[in-house]
C-alpha cells in the first residue's frame, strides 16, 4: 500500500460538460490546470500540525491540502503513522496526556514513522519547527548526523518529507511545480511566545539558543527561496507571517486575576502581580503544567505575570509584544513586496488569525482545563496552531487570493459556526 493519496474535489468543485456518450469530459475550476504539480513549502501551519503534533488525518486537513481538493488536483501526501510524529495532545487538556499515552509536561519527541512505502519527494514539503533557513538548506542528511541534536521526531518528519540530500527548496524545484505556496516566518518568532524569552540571534548558524531572528537576517534567505520560486517559473501564493498578538493563548495577567477564584480551585495561585497587569502569559502550556504539578505533588503552584529578565517565564510584556509584532511587519513587508513585484497571489493570515483571536471568548480556566474545544471553534488545543475548522478557513482565504491574483473560480467551503454547546459539551 502507499501513502500517496490523490485528492480530488466533487460536486461542486467538478463541472460536467457535455452528455454521457457525446464527448462528456470532466473539468475542475478556472485555474485548476495551474495545480497539475502544486507544492506547499512551509512550517507546521502548512505540514497540518494540531494539538502539538502531526498524523495522517491532521496532515490531509492541512490548508494546502484543501485548497488542493478544491480544485481537484493531485495531491500526495507524506502520510505520518498514528500515533503522530510527535503525537498530539488529546482532549481535555485535564488528562495532561498526548495520543502516545505520554505525559503532556514530558516533551515527547517520539515519531511512529511513516504511513505506507513512497519515495520523497511528494506535494506538501512542509515541515514542523522549519524556519526560511531550514527551508533553503537543512536535509534529511544533515538532521540525521551525529551530534546533530535533532530530536526523534525532527529526524522522523525530515525522512518522511524529504530525500535524504533535498531541502524543502531544492524538492521543489525537482517537482517541476506549476504552483507553489510558501509560508515561512512563524519560526523565526514563535520561541519568544511560547517561552517570554527573548534571544535575538546574530546568525542562522549560531551554536547559542536563540528564540528571536531579526528581520534584517530573514530577507536575505526567504529572497534566496522567492528567487529560486521564480526560477521554476511556476505560479506561486506566499503568505505572510502571523503577528504575535494573534496567539489565542496569549492572556493578560489581569484575565487571569479575574478568574483567580477557579485557577485556585485547579491548585494554581494567581500573584497579586497579575492585578491590573497587561503582560501577557502563554497559558497554553503554563496553566495545564501547572495544574499537573498541583495534582501530582498536592501543593499549589504560583502563577506569576511579572517578567523575568533572561528567564523562561511564558510572560511577554507590551513592550515584547510590540518589538515582536514589529519584526514580523517588516518581514511581511518583503514578502508582500516580493508578491506584488512577481505578480503572485498573497495570502494575509493575519486577516484570519485576527478575526480569530478578536472572537474569543473572556479566559476561564475551566473552559481551557475542561472542554474539548478550549481555545475556540478554530484552534487546537496546543493554543496556537490551527484546527481542522481553522485550516479551512486558511484555505478558503488561499482560494480567494488564488483568485483575486489570477482570475480563478476555486471554490470555497462555508465554515458554519459553533454553539458554546457544541464546543464545551
Amino acid at each position: 500500500m502507499t501513502a500517496r493519496v490523490r485528492l480530488f474535489a466533487l460536486t461542486a468543485a467538478l463541472v460536467l460538460s457535455g452528455c454521457e456518450g457525446s464527448g462528456a469530459h470532466v473539468v475542475g475550476p478556472k485555474g485548476a490546470s495551474a495545480f497539475t504539480r502544486y507544492v506547499a513549502i512551509g512550517t507546521s501551519i502548512s505540514m497540518g500540525v494540531q494539538s502539538g503534533g502531526v498524523t495522517a488525518s491532521t496532515q490531509a486537513q492541512a490548508w494546502p491540502a484543501l485548497l488542493a481538493h478544491a480544485v481537484g488536483a493531485d495531491f500526495q501526501i507524506p502520510f505520518l503513522r498514528a500515533p503522530g510524529c510527535t503525537p498530539p495532545l488529546i482532549a481535555p487538556l485535564l488528562l495532561g496526556t498526548d495520543l502516545a499515552g505520554a505525559s503532556a509536561t514530558s516533551a515527547d519527541t517520539s515519531c511512529a514513522g511513516m504511513l505506507g512505502t513512497y519515495t520523497p519527494p511528494l506535494n506538501n514539503v512542509a515541515l514542523s519547527g522549519a524556519t526560511a533557513f531550514a527551508a533553503l538548506n537543512l536535509t534529511p542528511r544533515l538532521v540525521t548526523a551525529p551530534q546533530s541534536g535533532f530530536s526523534a521526531g525532527d529526524r522522523g518528519r525530515y525522512a518522511a518529507v524529504l530525500g535524504t540530500t533535498q531541502s524543502q527548496v531544492t524538492a521543489m524545484l525537482i517537482e517541476q511545480p506549476t504552483f507553489v505556496s510558501v509560508e515561512l516566518g512563524a519560526n523565526e518568532v514563535l520561541g519568544a511566545v511560547t517561552t517570554g524569552l527573548l534571544l535575538p540571534a546574530t546568525s542562522y548558524t549560531q551554536s547559542a539558543p536563540w528564540t528571536v531572528m531579526p528581520a534584517a537576517l530573514f530577507a536575505p534567505v526567504y529572497a534566496s527561496i522567492v528567487d529560486s520560486v521564480a526560477l521554476s517559473k511556476a505560479n506561486a501564493l506566499l503568505v505572510t507571517v502571523p503577528k504575535v498578538a494573534h496567539v489565542v493563548s496569549l492572556r493578560a495577567g489581569s484575565e487571569l486575576y479575574a478568574d483567580r477564584a477557579n485557577l485556585a480551585a485547579a491548585g494554581i495561585v494567581v500573584a497579586g502581580d497579575c492585578n491590573n497587569s497587561a503582560n501577557l502569559v502563554f497559558t497554553a502550556w503554563l496553566v495545564p503544567a501547572l495544574a499537573a504539578n498541583a495534582l501530582a505533588s498536592g501543593t499549589p503552584q504560583t502563577l506569576s505575570c511579572t517578567d523575568v529578565s533572561g528567564a523562561v517565564d511564558y510572560v511577554l510584556t507590551p513592550a515584547d509584544v510590540a518589538a515582536l509584532d514589529g519584526i514580523v511587519d517588516q518581514m511581511n513587508a518583503q514578502i508582500a513586496g516580493l508578491a506584488k513585484q512577481h505578480g503572485w497571489a498573497l495570502l494575509d493570515v493575519n486577516a484570519v488569525f485576527g478575526t480569530i483571536a478578536a472572537a474569543r471568548a473572556p479566559y476561564a480556566v475551566t473552559t481551557q482545563l475542561a472542554c474539548l474545544n478550549p481555545y475556540g471553534q478554530y484552534v487546537s488545543l496546543d493554543g496556537v496552531h490551527p484546527n481542522a475548522a481553522g485550516q479551512q478557513l486558511l484555505a478558503n482565504a488561499a482560494a480567494e487570493a488564488v483568485n483575486a491574483a489570477y482570475g480563478y473560480t476555486i471554490p470555497t467551503v462555508p465554515v458554519a459556526a459553533q454553539t458554546a454547546a457544541q464546543l464545551c459539551p
